[in-house]
This record gives structure tokens, C-alpha cells and sequence, in this order.
């Protein structure tokens, strides 16, 4: 039981890391813009009327989420089948 604890803390990580940055994209998108712009440099700066450029950051969180679903399913039926 001891030696799946690490594999399964792992993929909790992965998890909560997905879940966090897709909801951070999702819920503020200009502060997540903002802070790649600074940062990095990628994209560029958002404004309160960059609607479609809100509405892009948006759809790569909720994209982030549902990667993360699918990710909790496939551990979820690789830990089922491991049985």
C-alpha cells in the first residue's frame, strides 16, 4: 500500500496543478496575461476592452480543466484496473 502512495501523491500534484492554473485563467484572464506579458513576454498586454483576447485566455482555462478531468479519469481507471 506504501509503494503506490508515491506514484498516487504525484498525480495529485499534477491534478491540483492543472485545476489551479485553468482556473486561474478562467476567472482572471487579464491578470494572467498581464503577468506572462511582464514576465515573459508572449502575449501581449490586456486591456479592459480586449474582449476577444479575454474571451482566448478563457478558452485555454477551460480547455486546462478539461484536460484535468481527463487526466483524473485515466489515473482514476489505471489505479481501477491495477486491481
Amino acid at each position: 500500500m506504501t509503494r503506490l502512495l508515491g506514484p498516487f501523491l504525484i498525480y495529485i500534484v499534477m491534478f491540483l496543478a492543472w485545476i489551479c492554473v485553468g482556473l486561474f485563467l478562467l476567472l482572471a484572464p487579464s491578470r494572467f496575461a498581464t503577468f506572462i506579458h511582464h514576465n515573459v513576454g508572449v502575449l501581449p498586454e490586456l486591456r479592459k476592452s480586449d474582449w476577444g483576447k479575454k474571451l482566448f485566455v478563457r478558452l485555454i482555462g477551460a480547455g486546462l480543466l478539461a484536460f484535468a478531468v481527463h487526466f483524473a479519469a485515466g489515473v482514476a481507471d489505471l489505479f481501477h484496473n491495477a486491481r
